[in-house]
């Protein structure tokens, strides 16, 4: 009887080694792999270096930390590849670095699959809401229809056959495409900022980057990224109607209470943000942001409401309305921008997060409007 049961348990872990060394022979390697950029560690810099220096890109030691010589290196790889150079390591520089092989007789039924399609064994492997975007060759990035400097233009000084966009929002785009080995393409049919996100809810965009706000009533419908960034919320106000509505109140106890007409942009966030911050306001809504400066130099309106960026750029582009008018940065209110994904798209949310925190990407208005300051003015 002890021998009978002895053997019984013997053969059970037999079976239950067997099936664990079957599954881990059929996880492929390559799902594990991360994008690497400017402060990861560990094996896989370990192993990405090692690859750099038989290759000779670099010269450096192997000490498994991606520092400023291995992003240079990666930089010089991917600009002789003809991909994006952004010093990140994602699935295109993978396969510069070392192109998918299958050893013959050995290949699964997705191997062979990719092989017949010519592309890389593990594009047949990704999750459906990737596949889907390799399978197409695009990705599908909604856009509102109405240029905003510096996040998303089209370059006049390009030939008119060309003039391609330009902009923050335009550059994440393209790198999040060139990371997936796929090309970008700009979806502008909307006229405001929650039709952007209503083409993402019905499926017709993969992503939405379009200085999208945070807000309770868009993620009932989509998922956002972590936010690539943080502003403060501003007025632009005039000067003369305030004092109009102040009844001698200070200046910063009147903006703050204030309770006359406040411009803003239809169907935006900034709807719901006046109701709540201004409850005593009077909402009016314009269908550009040009339309709400012009209300607010015209006196129709005491303030114009909107993120600090929108309104620090009217005293750089419209300086000859400083006199009339007097920006104010509210410093308890915070307005988070993120990128739309659909609500069903996890895995893609996932490589859209990954992508920001490698590249550390967390931008201010001030510094955002330092770098692109020449598409502001």
């Amino acid at each position: 009887m002890f021998q009978h049961r002895r053997f019984k348990f013997l053969a059970l872990v037999c079976i239950v080694g067997l099936f664990a060394l079957l599954f881990a022979t059929r996880l492929p390697a390559n799902l594990s792999q991360s994008l690497l950029g400017r402060g990861s560690q560990g094996t896989e810099v370990t192993a990405l270096q090692q690859q750099l220096q038989q290759k000779g890109y670099l010269d450096g030691e192997v000490d498994g930390i991606y520092g400023i010589q291995t992003q240079q290196a990666v930089k010089k790889l991917q600009r002789e590849a003809g991909i994006a150079v952004d010093g990140v390591v994602g699935p295109q520089t993978r396969g510069v670095l070392a192109p998918q092989r299958v050893t013959q007789g050995l290949r699964t039924a997705p191997a062979k699959a990719a092989l017949v399609a010519n592309v890389p064994e593990e594009a047949a492997l990704m999750p459906p809401d990737i596949q889907a975007i390799l399978d197409r060759g695009k990705l599908r990035v909604s856009l509102l229809g109405r240029d905003n400097p510096p996040f998303f233009q089209v370059d006049e000084d390009k030939a008119a056959e060309e003039q391609p966009l330009v902009g923050l929002d335009v550059n994440i785009a393209e790198a999040l495409a060139s990371e997936l080995g796929v090309e970008a393409e700009f979806i502008r049919e909307a006229q405001t900022f929650d039709e952007v996100v209503d083409l993402v809810y019905r499926g017709e965009a993969d992503l939405a980057i379009s200085k999208l706000s945070q807000t309770l009533k868009r993620a009932r419908k989509v998922r956002f990224s972590q936010p690539y960034l943080l502003m403060r919320q501003g007025l632009l106000v005039n000067r003369l109607q305030l004092a109009k509505v102040a009844n001698g109140e200070q200046p910063a106890l009147a903006i703050r209470n204030l309770n006359g007409p406040m411009g803003v942009i239809k169907d935006s966030s900034y709807v719901n943000f006046t109701k709540e911050r201004f409850p005593d306001a009077e909402v009016v809504e314009y269908p550009t942001w040009d339309g709400a400066i012009a209300a607010v130099v015209a006196g129709d309106v005491v303030a114009a409401y909107r993120d600090e960026l929108e309104v620090k750029k009217v005293a750089l582009v419209k300086p000859d309305v400083a006199l009339q008018l007097q920006t104010v940065a509210l410093t308890d209110t915070r307005d988070a921008i993120a990128i739309a994904v659909p609500w069903s798209s996890l895995q893609l949310l996932a490589f859209v997060n990954q992508y920001l925190q490698t590249v550390d990407m967390n931008y201010t208005a001030d510094t955002l409007l330092e770098k692109y300051v020449d598409l502001v003015q």
